[in-house]
């Protein structure tokens, strides 16, 4: 594995300024998830300094959020609500089709703000 494959693999603590607030997802998510059962704990990956991606564990399962960084953005730069429209709509046509027993992730909420 290259220098830069390592750099940008795994996970770590999440970095300051990228904080979420954990209880408030955590409810959100038990909302929207069915079968969620907690506790939270949250998690960074390494690589995704655009957008930031956080590995959200719990002791039964795994869920990958991605959300826009914090501060201002340029319009039309970092558009995680154009994957999740892209995600949902290609969900909605593998339950049409002969792809109905592919997996596709699916967007179930939005990251509350750490502010």
């Amino acid at each position: 594995m290259s220098v830069s494959a390592n750099f940008n693999s795994g996970t770590i603590a999440v970095r300051e300024g990228y904080e979420l607030d954990v209880a408030t997802l955590e409810s959100r998510i038990r909302e929207t998830v069915d079968g969620f059962a907690g506790p939270l704990s949250i998690e960074q990956f390494k690589g995704g300094q655009s957008n930031p991606t956080y590995r959200l564990v719990t002791p039964g399962a795994c869920y990958v959020l991605r959300k826009q960084p914090p501060g201002h953005l340029l319009k039309g730069a970092h558009a995680v609500d154009h994957e999740a429209r892209v995600l949902s709509g290609l969900a909605k046509a593998a339950s049409r089709s002969r792809m109905s027993g592919a997996s596709v992730p699916t967007r179930r909420y939005s990251a509350p703000s750490s502010t």
